[in-house]
């Protein structure tokens, strides 16, 4: 799935499409440090301990191809007329159903077919392992595009009951992991992150992201760069139509 970095990223690509109404645009700019935390806010789970499901509303692998938000409107039905909602608010939440689309279309597009469990070459520990190389390469490509106060606005989205099922606390702590990441002289923890969880070595990850030729043949000979600038193209056009959406209705 991206990580929060590709969701600040598209975040902020959103806002810069000529397919964004005008009048939405200001919206969401106006409260753009909770647009940009909403992008990133499912994956409080980290820190909160719930599981996927109780905050993207879908389990991996996906079982189904229903879209995350239409089962969190179904429960939680007050969240779905964003005209109603205190301005910050609202923008948090087109933001955070971003996200929901955004992972799904990766799960579906990049992660089911080529690192999942059915795919047909070497073994599943090793294609989660090389997913997540993958994912650490190209926060790499994208942290220096947050770096022009991309903190200090992350830092300024003050979470208010915004939502039923993620309490404020731990979207506080979560905005505070993922801003301190950008913070001046700091660094990513990515590596550290998916190292833990795997039970691998994190120099194991820098040999292979320090070698091109190994990057080639064991990552972009599965998934071409090019694929992952489809998933961008397509997801950025795919949040635009939601986030349309999500407001007329």
């Amino acid at each position: 799935m991206p990580t929060p970095f590709m969701h600040l990223v598209m975040a902020d690509a959103m806002l810069a499409q000529p397919g964004l109404p005008d009048a939405l645009r200001e919206r969401l700019t106006a409260g753009r440090p909770a647009f940009r935390f909403g992008h990133t806010a499912p994956d409080a789970q980290t820190v909160s301990g719930q599981s996927r499901e109780s905050t993207h509303f879908f389990s991996v692998p996906m079982t189904s191809r229903r879209a995350a938000q239409e089962i969190m409107f179904e429960r939680h039905a007050d969240l779905a007329r964003p005209a109603g909602l205190d301005p910050a608010r609202a923008a948090f939440l087109t933001g955070y159903l971003c996200h929901l689309l955004l992972d799904q279309l990766w799960i579906a597009e990049i992660f089911q077919p080529i690192f999942g469990e059915r795919a047909a070459w070497g073994t599943f520990p090793e294609r989660l392992y090389l997913h997540n190389v993958l994912r650490a390469y190209l926060d790499r490509r994208d942290l220096p595009r947050l770096a022009n106060g991309v903190r200090d606005s992350l830092c300024a989205a003050k979470p208010a009951n915004w939502l039923p099922f993620i309490d404020d606390r731990h979207l506080r702590r979560w905005r505070d992991l993922v801003a301190d990441q950008l913070a001046p002289g700091a660094s990513a923890r990515t590596i550290e992150i998916f190292a833990r969880r795997m039970d691998r070595d994190p120099h194991d990850f820098e040999a292979l992201l320090a070698s091109p030729e190994e990057l080639d043949r064991q990552v972009f000979s599965r998934i071409p760069l090019e694929r992952i600038a489809a998933f961008r193209v397509e997801g950025l056009a795919r949040s635009l139509e939601l986030t349309r959406k999500y407001w007329r209705d």
